[in-house]
């Protein structure tokens, strides 16, 4: 559960990263 909840929140900072670079 927990590493499952890293694994979430890891994704959403790469995705947000992601979309900052885009604007």
């Amino acid at each position: 559960m927990k590493y499952a909840l890293m694994g979430i929140s890891f994704f959403v900072l790469l995705w947000v990263g992601t979309f900052v670079l885009m604007l």
